[in-house]
Order: structure tokens, then sequence, then C-alpha cells
């Protein structure tokens, strides 16, 4: 018998340290105050739409700036199977498998699309989910809203309860992508970001291969959208398919790194507090203050803050190597 591999030292630190952080997250309700726990709400929900982004930007190479049309279809699909009586982890079901499978069906001939033409697209998508909701208005409440049924959890527990799936959905959408990079599925897809028809010439199916990772990705956002639905309570098209949400996750995936496992959590936790405290400090000028706070940061780590971390360790260690 062959003796089993070694797992490396740095490997088990990171793990370890990784389980540490999700175990001091999972235990921070007890200290956070209402407000903090809503700003840590919300930045699980954006390292969630980062990461399904992921998927389909940074390792497959498909610019999809109209992403968050997933998160709108996962919050209706939540929100309407909740008004026909399921229940909420159900609805959540239904949340994933709808965004999920309405990406498997476009997917086919809108990925056939290249460059820009395939980024306005999914633009475009966006913005036909939004009037084929207002128009379907008997299941979906059409312009007017559709309101989720209330929990029978107080308002601490429930939001405690919130905060918990979140950061489940984080863990679990980050150690997707994890998963997907160590599997043939991750080689594919990146051979395809590097170069799709040398890709397709070494056999790989690119269509099947771009098709499912926008259905994962897909899933992974509809996560997001169903669990903010039930959050909020209260639905309709303009907040749920606002093309703000993929923006500012687009940013986060920048400036954490595309392509990386850590890098869109990291790129959402910096994002999101950097957001909170500039307009926490500066109410009149927050939105300027910040814009040259992201146009700082992407000027110095230009490749993500991942990527320039490493890069500075590597420097770090040559010098004192060569000390």
């Amino acid at each position: 018998m062959s003796p089993a591999p070694r797992i490396p030292r740095r490997a088990l630190v990171l793990g370890a340290l990784a389980v540490l952080g999700v175990v001091l997250l999972a235990a921070a309700p007890l200290a956070l105050n209402n407000y903090w726990l809503r700003v840590m709400t919300t930045v699980f929900m954006y390292a969630i739409v980062t990461q399904g982004l992921n998927v389909i930007v940074g390792l497959a190479g498909y610019h999809a700036f109209g992403n968050a049309v997933f998160f709108g279809f996962g919050a209706y699909g939540c929100g309407v199977a909740m008004t026909l009586g399921a229940p909420f982890p159900l609805a959540l079901v239904a949340a994933v498998a709808v965004s999920a499978a309405v990406a498997g069906v476009i997917g086919w001939p809108i990925l056939r699309l290249r460059g820009h033409y395939f980024a306005i697209a999914t633009v475009a998508l966006n913005l036909a989910a939004i009037q084929l909701v207002i128009q379907v208005g008997g299941i979906t409440g059409g312009a007017q809203g559709l309101p989720l049924p209330l929990s029978d959890l107080p308002p601490g527990p429930l939001y405690r309860a919130i905060y918990l799936v979140m950061l489940a959905g984080m863990v679990a959408s980050t150690l997707i992508v994890a998963f997907i990079l160590t599997r043939p599925f991750g080689y594919a897809l990146r051979a395809i970001r590097d170069g799709e028809r040398a890709a397709g010439v070494m056999g790989i199916d690119t269509t099947a291969s771009k098709v499912a990772a926008w259905a994962i990705s897909a899933g992974i956002t509809g996560f997001a959208g169903g669990v903010w639905a039930y959050w909020i309570t209260f639905i309709e098209p303009a907040s749920a398919f606002d093309p703000a949400i993929g923006v500012k996750a687009y940013m986060m995936l920048i400036l954490g790194g595309m392509g990386t496992v850590i890098g869109p959590v990291l790129g959402a936790f910096v994002l999101e507090f950097l957001s909170t405290l500039v307009w926490g400090g500066f109410v009149t000028a927050h939105q300027i203050i910040f814009g040259v706070l992201i146009v700082a940061i992407c000027l110095v780590a230009p490749n993500g803050m991942l990527v320039a971390g490493r890069t500075l360790i590597q420097r770090w260690r040559s010098r004192h190597g060569a000390a």
C-alpha cells in the first residue's frame, strides 16, 4: 500500500484559521447589536453573490454584468413558493432550482455570444426579467410587489437565524468554488477562460461547460436572493432585480481577486465595511470618498488584494532569504 499523501503544513494552518473564523462568526450574534448584525448579514449576502459571479467570471472568463438577474429569480422563487404554502427551507430549495434552471435554459443560446456581446445580453436579460415579473402579476404580485408570510419567530431570533443561514451560504459557496477548482470541470473552465478555441481543440465541450458554470453561478446567487426575500418579507421587481447588486458584486470580485477561493469573500468584507464606515463618518460626501478609496485600491492592487498580498509576501521572503 502506498502511504497516504501528507497535507502541507500551510494548508493545515489555513484550514484551522478558516474553521476558527467561521466559529467566531457563528458566535458573533451573541455580542453584536442589531445594526452590526444587519451589516454582517449583508456582507455574507454579497459574499455569496460574489462567489456565484466568480464561477462564471473568474473561472470561465465570461463577464456577466447582469448576473444579479438570478438574485431576483431566487427572491421570487422563494417568495412565490412560500405564498403557495411551502416552508422556508423548501422555498429556498425552489429559489436555487428556479435560478439554476433559468440559467440552464437560456445559457445555451446566450453563452454562444462572446466578449461584450455576452455582457450586453446579460444586462438586457435583467431588464426583460423585470417586465416578465410585472406581466405575470397573478403569481408574482406584478408591479405592486409580493408580501411573504411572516415568520412565527420574534424579530431578534429571526434575524439571528437569517444571519446564520447567510453565513452557512457564504461558507457553502466558498467550498463549492474550492471544490470546482480541484476537479477536471474547474480545469476545463480555466482552459475556456485562457483560450476557448484552444479548449475546444483539446476536446472540451465548451458550450456544456459554460452552461453548467452559469447554472452553478445562478444557483448560488439564487440562494442569496431567496434568503434576502425572507429577510425583507416584501419584494418588488425594482429591488429584487436591482442592477446595483450585480455591479457591487463585480467590484467586490475585482477587489478580492477573480478566480480565487477567498478573494470574493475578502472583497465583500472590505468593500461593505468601507462603505459602512465611510457612510457613517461622511454622510454628505461618502460617495465621493468611497469612490476615491475604490480607485486607490484598484491602482495599488489591480489583480485583487489577495494577489497583491501574495506578491508582497513573496517579495518579503525573497529579500529575507537573500539577507
